[in-house]
């Protein structure tokens, strides 16, 4: 007999959950924005960070929509657990404090007072409320129709080791030039967050900023994340005690491997454990905008 997380693999790949929970009709109009869009940009998928906990009774819409989410290839799906839900009776297995630190780093950049769950960032300029998923599929389809400033290929070579290498087309302004363009675009996302739509899901509040909040000097930093693909948890206690609950593309591990300025071509090799899927992304640092990712499975 398959074991369960083979189980919840082939689910994935079927893209089958969502369909059942949300309905197909309902997603139909946002998945075809979505996949036009996907033909134009198959290389260069969006990012989307869900931040979301085991505890709470808000999320599970939003983790439903990550095991769609996930099987697609347009779309890098990364599920953030966080830990400041725990108190409320259930503690959450995957959680880890860095991913809440990154959070609050999100909501200084944009001039939130609060975080919460299930709060959604795509390509580090979009904010949204995690179980607004059909929002959520409208703005995946908008960011797949940007243009793409970078190239980006990754090999696992012997070793155990990842090559990581990254270009700048040629449409892509001097490294000054780029700076000056994205620092004069809005640091509020597009579609601005009203805290009074969120009251359904736990909030906490940002504390106040360390003495640094970026992540380099130079102008982008270059992360590697890693993620399990798939996971089942039963919860016994708290506000979802009883749900037997599923979870796609956990992180379990999210490092800085260097920055760039963008001046001249990026070739870096970093150790490489372990068969998890692998992810780099290219962030404006201050955890700006993600310009560039692409992933190994």
């Amino acid at each position: 007999m398959p074991s369960r997380v083979a189980r919840g693999l082939a689910a994935l790949r079927r893209g089958t959950v969502l369909a059942a929970v949300l309905g197909t009709v309902a997603l139909a109009p946002a998945a075809a924005v979505a996949q036009e869009a996907s033909e134009e940009r198959a290389d260069y998928p969006v990012v989307l960070e869900l931040y979301t906990a085991q505890g709470c009774a808000s999320c599970p819409p939003a983790d439903d929509m990550m095991l769609e989410l996930a099987a697609r290839d347009d779309v890098i799906a990364l599920a953030l657990h966080v830990d400041y839900w725990d108190y409320i009776g259930w503690a959450d297995s995957f959680a880890d404090p860095e991913h809440a630190q990154r959070q609050q780093r999100y909501a200084r950049r944009h001039g939130h007072s609060t975080i919460y769950t299930p709060q959604v960032v795509i390509n580090g300029i979009e904010i949204v409320e995690g179980f607004r998923v059909m929002q959520v599929m409208e703005i995946i389809g908008e960011q797949l129709r940007r243009r793409p400033d970078i190239d980006m290929q990754l090999a696992r070579i012997p070793g155990d080791r990842l090559q990581i290498e990254a270009r700048p087309y040629d449409h892509v302004a001097p490294v000054l030039g780029m700076a000056s363009r994205r620092q004069a675009m809005p640091n509020a996302v597009v579609g601005t967050l009203s805290m009074g739509d969120a009251a359904a899901s736990p909030e906490a509040a940002v504390p106040a900023a360390p003495p640094s909040d970026a992540i380099g000097d130079d102008i982008y930093s270059v992360q590697m994340v890693r993620y399990r693909p798939f996971d089942e948890v039963e919860i016994l206690s708290g506000e979802n005690a009883g749900l037997q609950a599923r979870y796609a593309n956990i992180v379990i591990d999210w490092q800085l491997v260097t920055t760039w300025d963008l001046s001249s071509p990026l070739e870096v090799t970093v150790p490489l454990a372990g068969d998890d899927p692998v992810v780099v992304i290219v962030q404006e640092s201050g955890q700006g905008e993600i310009i560039a990712a692409t992933r190994l499975r």
